[in-house]
This record gives C-alpha cells, structure tokens and sequence, in this order.
C-alpha cells in the first residue's frame, strides 16, 4: 500500500472515484484502489438484492413522505433506509419470483434480470414504532362542480397569487377530483405508550401514479374529521391510505395502519 505523509493540518479518508484513502497515524495516509468488480450473488443473495430493488424503487417518490414518518432512528439511520429494511424483514411484503423458473442460477447475470420482486401494500410499513396506533377510519367522496371550483380557486390562490383583474376565471368538470375523509377518534389511555399531544397523520399512496401526500390531521387526544382532496388522474382503486401516530417532538412513532377507500 503507498503511503502519503501529510501535514498536521491535512487528512484525507473516506472514498473519491475508485481510490479509498484511510489515516493511518502519525500524519500518513494510506491509499487503495477500490475493487469495481462485483462478486457473483447466489440464489438466496439475488432474491434479498430482488427485494431491495423494487422497494428502492418507489423511494424516490416516497421521499417527501419518508422524511416525515420516518424519522432517524438512534443509530442516525435515514428514513429512505429505515423504509426498506423495515418492509424487506416484513412479512408478506415482498413477493420474489424467478423470471425463469427452469433456468439455473446464473452467477454471470444481475439480480433484476433473473428475478422479480411485487410489493403488497397493504403490509407494508410507512412508519414502525411503539406508540399506540391511533383509531381512523377513512371514506371517498366525489365533489360536485361548486367544490371542485372552489378547491381549485383556493389552490391558485396559493400558487400564483394575481390581482382579482387579473385572474382567470375558474372552470370546471365533473369528476375532475373528489375528497377522501379521515376520521379520528380520540385513543388516550392512561399509562399505555400514548399522550393527548402525539400527532397523528395520514397517508395517500398510488404506487400506479406514485401520487404520494403526507397531511398532520389532528393530535391523538382530539376527534375529529380532515378532508383531503385528490385529482381525479389518481385511481381510487389504486390508493392505498395509511395512518399512524407520532410523539410532539417528532422522535417516535407508531406502526403505520393500512385502511381501504369505502365503496
């Protein structure tokens, strides 16, 4: 291994394009050329790296809403990572079958191309943690035109605030959104892992659209009703609604709970 001697004022580690650079004391630093060669996996190492993959996949979406009901752990761990190990120890979360049932292994070939992996959403995790979960049952509802134009008056509002001279009208057409109801009933009891002040959140995901959408509904101790309006380009049939409560100070929640859209 050579070997750099620098100055009291300068250590390099850490990786920078294919050399790893470590201190190794008294000012010197020593210096490799990472191997870029892959091992080959076995079976059960491709099935594992199947899994990951297709959770991987859907966390670039997810992000906005990882971020919120994963928060790090002790350790420091990120949420996009504490999402997938979760869901790939999680039971009946993944499905991984062979491309070709009847071809062997072949260690020459990525994991993607010789198996697939299918997530059921309905098991999986957006937030794992021992507070009490909270109770929410969630509806769909259509809008009619009056609250669809007055949905979309209130987001543009938002979005580019104009002049009322130099607005455009608002038009509308049936069944361009409709609104999906959390309700939240208080779940406070006395020396259980809750506190009237953790919050409680809902949310939406449709892994057809990758629509995903994260909203604090109300704290734990309250009941109550939060109305949620999506665009009709999002399928209620593909959404999946998830619930979970979260201590005030962001640091610990409960396991998520997975809810249906009533008929």
């Amino acid at each position: 291994m050579a070997r750099i001697k620098s100055t009291n004022f300068y250590q390099k580690s850490g990786k920078v394009a294919n050399e790893v650079f470590s201190n190794l004391g008294n000012g010197e630093v020593g210096c490799r050329a990472k191997n870029s060669k892959q091992a080959p996996l076995n079976e059960e190492q491709k099935i594992n790296a199947s899994g990951f993959s297709a959770l991987n996949a859907e966390v670039r979406y997810l992000n906005p809403v990882l971020h919120v009901t994963f928060p790090r752990d002790t350790n420091g761990i990120k949420w996009a990572n504490r999402f997938t190990s979760v869901n790939k120890k999680r039971e009946g979360v993944l499905t991984t079958t062979k491309i070709h049932p009847d071809s062997p292994v072949d260690p020459k070939k990525k994991a993607n191309e010789e198996y697939t992996s299918k997530i059921d959403w309905t098991k999986v995790l957006f937030a794992a943690g021992p507070l009490l979960v909270p109770s929410v049952t969630v509806s769909k509802a259509n809008l009619n035109l009056e609250q669809i134009i007055a949905e979309k008056t209130r987001l543009r509002s938002r979005v580019t605030p104009l002049a009322d001279a130099e607005t455009p009208a608002v038009t509308a057409e049936e069944g361009e959104m409709y609104s999906i109801t959390f309700t939240q009933e208080a779940t406070v009891y006395e020396g259980a892992y809750c506190w009237t002040n953790d919050r409680v959140y809902g949310v939406i995901y449709s892994p057809e659209d990758h629509f995903a959408l994260v909203q604090q509904l109300r704290d734990r101790g309250e009941n109550g009703v939060t109305t949620i309006v999506v665009p009709s380009f999002v399928k209620p049939e593909n959404i999946h609604v998830y619930s979970l409560a979260m201590t005030a100070d962001g640091k610990i929640t409960s396991n998520s709970i997975h809810s249906t859209l009533g008929a």
